[in-house]
């Protein structure tokens, strides 16, 4: 019976230091902030250094992304299942989205995270290629 006792007081204490937590799913899983976006179109190549915040969150198995825009008008969101196949392809399968058109569309793109802190992807959309820089929050 002291076996049991002192086993559960253990199991209490370690409880505690979260040697329980959920460890992440892959190297995206968490918040990211977007830091840069490049849009490539046939005719002109539009670079974003200052974004306005737009957030990113995933976790194992899906993703929310909103901002709102700098007049402070509008707030654009989009979000739904994700997976990640190795560490290149990620593939985003929107379920909502402010624009409507994209809603059902899979959104692929080459995906690269260097270190902990900085995730590249890169991916066409329409008639577009779209180059995003995301930097983990801590």
């Amino acid at each position: 019976m002291r076996t049991v006792t002192a086993l559960a007081l253990v199991l209490l204490l370690l409880s505690g230091t979260n040697v329980f937590a959920q460890l992440p799913a892959n190297k995206l899983e968490g918040s990211w902030r977007m830091i840069r976006q490049t849009l490539v179109y046939p005719d002109t190549t539009i670079v974003r250094n200052q974004v306005p915040p737009s957030t990113k969150i995933l976790n194992s198995t899906h993703f929310s992304w909103g901002y709102q825009t700098d007049d402070g008008e509008d707030v654009l969101a989009g979000g739904g299942r994700y997976t990640l196949y190795g560490d290149t392809l990620y593939i985003e399968h929107l379920e909502y989205h402010t624009s409507p058109p994209l809603v059902g569309m899979d959104l692929k793109f080459e995906a690269r995270v260097e270190g902990d802190s900085l995730w590249y992807h890169t991916g066409r959309i329409g008639d577009f290629v779209l180059k995003e820089v995301w930097r983990r929050l801590h």
